[in-house]
């Protein structure tokens, strides 16, 4: 990672605004290269193992803290409840967060507070912001304060929650009833206080539901479930579908449902096999409706209605290249899959989805690339799909890019780690003769995944996702890249990105999860399952995030978790300012740049700035060295503009002479910089 003792930087814009780019295709960004070992390291795949599952264990590494200092930034996490189950979904993330106009907010997650192999209470937590504070508690990031609720909103096992908000302020939530395999709704006249109605909905047998309020009225309630489990090991066939995605409407708050069970025509058994649980989105927008599907085994699909839900049509955002694939009996041959000649690796999707409508009406949809391959066809051990858990990318893709392939807007980041710098490759630790070790936690995802997506008045889209924290891991060491004397597992954090202009154009990411707060290092803590309100104020992006100090979630289908936790997760709201997701445009042009760097004041004692003129944007590299030629700090990779200053605190240096070397684009300046 590129931090250090010595150095802390801030930037700050400046120079006139940029143009937008007028292309409606965003620019693809290029993923780091991945150790050839690694990249080959491929896990079984099976729909829904984690579903159901109940294996819990104590935590078996231990995180170390305050590496490094930090520079206090505006925001930071708020502590709101604590969960000790800790898979908040299968694949897509719930849409778990409501702001209302009035600057009040709800926000829900899966909850258990039991420390046992079946979570028992498992179920819905809740928390309310009435304006001023939260109705459950609140404390600070990394303070042990008990906060949030201490039992569900539901007196029967639940879990998968979502929350909605009707139009005359009734507050919705659906999730899956454990016990009956149904669809189980809560509901009550006004956000955040008042008692809950509570009950599973009639005929609605289903699991692992997506809820989204619209209509005209506002109180159509849309919802998506899968045949699911039922209760039992093997997912429900379904209407000729092993794991349907089925469609349900109530145009009266849930009182009322006129449409259950519904398998929309686009998406029947003469399209696709089935879906996994949780892979799927959905938003609505008055009477327009967006759902998006995919999977590791199918297309990314669009749904969308205009009608509130009679009648939809279909887009293929991200076709999987062998249609109505069964690993069962199919190898990934693209030439002939039911008897193999050469065994192809197949692009497709993770089946971790998010789709959001904007202002206008137009869907956009991002989803985790991932990677399969299978050799060896069946339903055995050792047979079937397998997925490369090493691959990442994020991609996106909106309606007005029409037939234009998905884009990758962003991938992992290349941190790297003190002495070390960007050098394009992931560097991860593995160990492919321990099982389970891949160097990060498992989650059956992408390296860059769990999108959730919102919008504001003005029409800025912002974006969360998690991503792997490349550089160090849990066993508290620098990660050299591969087969280290004690290897360990790196962290994932969740990163926000902004777009002003429709999606062309991406600002970004920001690390929240590591936000260089002043009171402690938070580089060893595991930020995932990042969600925000469809509906933004503009001034600040809200989110929910579960976050503790051990990878992955702890949950298994069967046998021993391979990432046991320590105890329960935080589940933390941040309010981060739209300004603190710094915005440049046109940050892949590497053509030649015009450019001069300003060194003041020169001489210096607390800090020491530099000041560029260029006439694009740029990547600049700075190295300091002392007197007698150490170098002894560094910073990499960091995007400039016209009047962009990076401030470079001294407090750690002694006083004498030193000399800066800056690098951009394959041009170097060199100045002497005196410390008093």
């Amino acid at each position: 990672m590129n931090k250090n003792l010595l150095f802390g930087i801030a930037m700050i814009l400046g120079g006139a605004a940029l143009a937008q780019n007028s292309a409606s295709i965003p620019t693809s960004v290029t993923p780091l290269k991945v150790n050839p070992k690694l990249a080959k390291l491929a896990l079984p795949y099976h729909k829904n193992e984690q579903l159901g599952a109940n294996s819990f264990e104590s935590m078996a590494y231990n995180s170390q803290q305050n590496v490094h200092q930090n520079e206090a930034k505006v925001f930071s996490g708020l502590r709101i409840g604590t969960t000790q189950y800790q898979l908040q979904t299968n694949a897509s993330i719930c849409n778990r967060m409501v702001l209302s106009s009035d600057g009040t907010i709800g926000a829900t997650w899966t909850m258990s507070q039991q420390n046992n192999t079946t979570w028992t209470d498992r179920g819905t937590g809740y928390n309310y912001f009435d304006g001023t504070s939260w109705t459950f508690g609140s404390a600070a990031y990394g303070t042990t304060t008990t906060v949030g609720p201490t039992t569900a909103v539901e007196a029967v096992r639940t879990g998968f929650t979502n929350l909605g908000l009707t139009s005359t302020g009734e507050e919705v939530i659906v999730c899956h009833e454990t016990a009956v395999a149904a669809i189980h709704l809560d509901s009550r006249p006004a956000k955040g206080t008042g008692t809950w109605t509570s009950a599973a909905v009639t005929g609605l047998s289903d699991t692992w539901a997506r809820v989204a309020v619209g209509g005209a009225n506002g109180k159509t309630l849309h919802v998506i479930s899968s045949s699911g489990l039922g209760g039992g090991a093997s997912m429900i066939t379904f209407h000729g579908q092993t794991g349907s995605v089925n469609y349900s409407r109530s145009q009266d708050g849930g009182t009322t449902w006129d449409i259950v069970r519904y398998i929309i025509p686009a998406i029947d058994s003469s399209h696709y096999l089935g879906f996994g649980g949780d892979s799927y989105a959905i938003d609505s927008r008055g009477d327009t409706v967006a759902i998006v599907v995919g999977g590791f085994d199918v297309d990314v699909v669009l749904l969308k209605s205009v009608d509130n839900g009679t009648s939809w049509t279909k887009t293929i955002v991200k076709k999987f290249p062998i249609p109505m694939y069964t690993s069962a009996t199919m190898y990934t041959d693209t030439l002939n899959p039911l008897a193999a000649a050469e065994i192809d690796t197949l692009e497709t999707n993770d089946a971790s989805l998010e789709v959001m409508l904007d202002n206008q009406g137009k869907a956009h949809v991002w989803y985790g690339k991932m990677q399969v391959s299978c050799s060896t066809p069946g339903t055995a051990t050792g047979q079937g799909l397998s997925y490369f858990p090493a691959t990442q990318g994020l991609m996106y893709w909106n309606e007005n890019m029409g037939n234009a392939k998905p884009v990758m807007i962003t991938s992992v980041l290349d941190l790297n780690y003190s002495g070390h710098p960007a050098d394009g490759i992931l560097n991860v630790d593995y160990d492919n003769t321990t099982a389970g070790l891949l160097g990060f936690g498992t989650y059956q995802v992408s390296l860059t995944s769990f999108p959730s997506a919102g919008i504001d008045a003005s029409g800025k889209i912002y974006l969360s996702y998690s991503g792997l924290f490349e550089g160090v891991n849990d066993q508290g060491t620098a990660v050299p890249g591969a087969g280290s004397a004690t290897p360990g597992k790196s962290f994932r954090h969740t990163y926000l990105m902004r777009s002003d202009d429709g999606g062309t154009t991406w600002c970004g990411p920001t690390d929240i999860t590591d936000p260089d707060i002043a009171s402690g290092n938070y580089d060893y803590h595991e930020g995932v399952y990042g969600a925000m309100p469809k509906h933004l104020d503009g001034s600040f992006v809200h989110v929910i995030v579960q976050d503790d100090n051990s990878v992955g979630h702890g949950v298994a289908s069967s046998g021993t978790t391979v990432d046991p936790q320590g105890g329960p997760a935080d589940i933390l709201y941040y309010k981060v300012p739209s300004s603190d997701i710094v915005c440049v445009t046109g940050v892949n042009d590497i053509t030649k740049t015009n450019v001069s760097v300003n060194l003041f004041p020169n001489p210096a004692s607390n800090s020491v700035s530099l000041k560029f003129n260029t006439t694009k944007v740029a990547k600049v590299n700075i190295k300091i060295y002392n007197g007698i030629g150490q170098e002894v700090s560094y910073f990499y990779n960091q995007t400039i503009v016209n009047g962009t200053i990076l401030t470079i605190n001294l407090a750690n240096y002694k006083a004498g002479i030193y000399f800066v070397n800056t690098l951009i684009d394959g041009k170097t300046f060199s100045q002497k910089l005196i410390v008093e």
